[in-house]
């Protein structure tokens, strides 16, 4: 079993970046639930009499945010007791000094027998009997505390969903919860991105569902006039190196006008505007899924990726993506799983091999960044090079509009699938928000 000292480690890992974008969203949003956007929906308004209530104390708090940016317009009233270490910039922790029994150091890796304590402690609590259903992203795995109450419990993993139960027998015993948590009708149990929505069912069998965050919160849309594109942050020790010195080369050979600017040595601390007005993003990614690209596509910005060949290469080789295991998080190459998969899922390979390049590539089809359509790709950087010095100023308008269009109808369907939940959650609370 992981030490808790690493674990911390993780959590620090996973919470430090983008505290200026999660900065900028919280200053925004108070003014911006009445934006454009949500006024096309405001005749939907689910619960007008009585607000349905959904508690989270999640150590991550930008899936929550873009909850409540989402949700709120329907009528829905978040308890939001942060356990991040930026709870600070959404104004959140006040809640955190409030809590019971559980605190910032043990409900990560959270000892089963605080359970219990937990619901005696909250049994006859007036703010969580107004609560009716638990939202959990990051870990997901915190929702086995809050079983006791019989409310609803929305799982979504916005990361590997063992996140808290390392080790065979924790992550088997959360696999039994969870199987036994999906024969409820009121509970859901998926990702805010179809990689962790398969990974959890490549383990459990449970049919997953996908709950994309949205992060469209700071209505801003594509408006380029500044040259030059942006490379997204690369996380890999000495890949930035590997990959400008290959870009200037390639781009030398053809005599490219074509400029290509590390975001963070451009802008140390950027705002929205200045992403959407440059000609495009380029990212060599270092997860399978973050916000920041939830956030980039639904500004419409043309985003440049390699292409899943490529990507498969990079990783075997050079383990790119460290952050898309565990193992990997903490410097190794993992060989396999630490639990096997659910039985029908036998012949899938395993999506914590990360020596097998068969393995890789199956595993990184489901990565947002192949999901998402009108996304552009690269098979080499020389590849790269020559894409970005013939698409045309017109061409990259195409498809920004594309990517609007795509995001209009998205955004439409995320809201009808919420809807579904949140009925369902409002039939079997006690308290019948209305």
């Amino acid at each position: 079993m992981m030490k808790n000292f690493k674990l911390l480690v993780v959590v620090l890992a996973f919470l430090s970046f983008s505290a200026f974008a999660y900065l900028v969203l919280y200053r925004r949003c108070d003014s911006c639930y009445l934006s454009a956007g949500y006024q096309q929906f405001s005749s939907k308004i689910l619960f007008k009499e009585k607000p349905l209530v959904i508690w989270s104390n999640d150590y991550h708090i930008s899936p929550i945010n873009d909850l409540k940016h989402l949700l709120r317009p329907l009528g829905v009233k978040f308890i939001d007791k942060s356990l991040s270490g930026h709870c600070h910039i959404t104004n959140t922790c006040h809640g955190r000094s409030t809590l019971k029994v559980i605190n910032i150091g043990n409900a990560m890796d959270l000892n089963h027998d605080l359970i219990p304590k937990f619901y005696e402690a909250y049994k006859d609590d007036a703010e969580m009997k107004s609560v009716d259903a638990f939202v959990c992203f990051h870990p997901s795995s915190m929702c086995e505390l809050f079983e006791p109450f019989n409310k609803s419990l929305i799982i979504i993993a916005s990361t590997r969903y063992e996140l808290g139960r390392f080790g065979k027998d924790r992550w088997t015993k959360w696999n039994e919860n969870l199987k036994r948590y999906s024969l409820q009708p009121w509970n859901v149990i998926g990702g805010n991105n179809r990689y962790d929505a398969e990974y959890i069912k490549y383990f459990t069998g449970i049919e997953t569902v996908v709950l994309q965050s949205f992060c469209d919160y700071n209505n801003l849309s594509y408006n380029p006039t500044r040259k030059g594109y942006l490379v997204a942050p690369i996380h890999h020790g000495n890949f930035p190196k590997i990959f400008f010195e290959e870009f200037g080369g390639a781009c030398s050979a053809i005599n490219c006008t074509v400029e290509a600017t590390a975001l963070r040595a451009k802008y140390p601390s950027y705002k929205y505007s200045d992403l959407a007005a440059h000609m495009g993003i380029i990212y060599v990614p270092y997860q399978v899924s973050v916000m920041s690209l939830f956030e980039q596509y639904r500004m419409n910005i043309p985003l440049f990726f390699p292409s899943k060949e490529l990507l498969t290469k990079w990783q075997h080789k050079h383990l790119l993506m460290n952050e898309r295991t565990w193992s990997g998080t903490f410097g190794h190459r993992p060989k396999k799983s630490d639990i096997g998969p659910f039985d029908s899922n036998s012949l899938i390979p395993d999506p914590n091999n990360e020596e097998d390049e068969k393995a890789i590539r199956y595993w990184i089809e489901f990565s947002d960044f192949y999901q998402f359509p009108h996304i552009m790709y690269f098979d080499s950087i020389p590849d790269l090079v020559g894409k970005l010095e013939k698409i045309t100023l017109s061409e990259l308008l195409a498809v920004s509009e594309k990517m609007k269009e795509h995001n209009r109808q998205a955004k439409e369907k995320l809201l009808e699938a919420w809807t579904t939940i949140l009925r369902k959650v409002a039939d079997h609370s006690k308290n019948k928000p209305h």
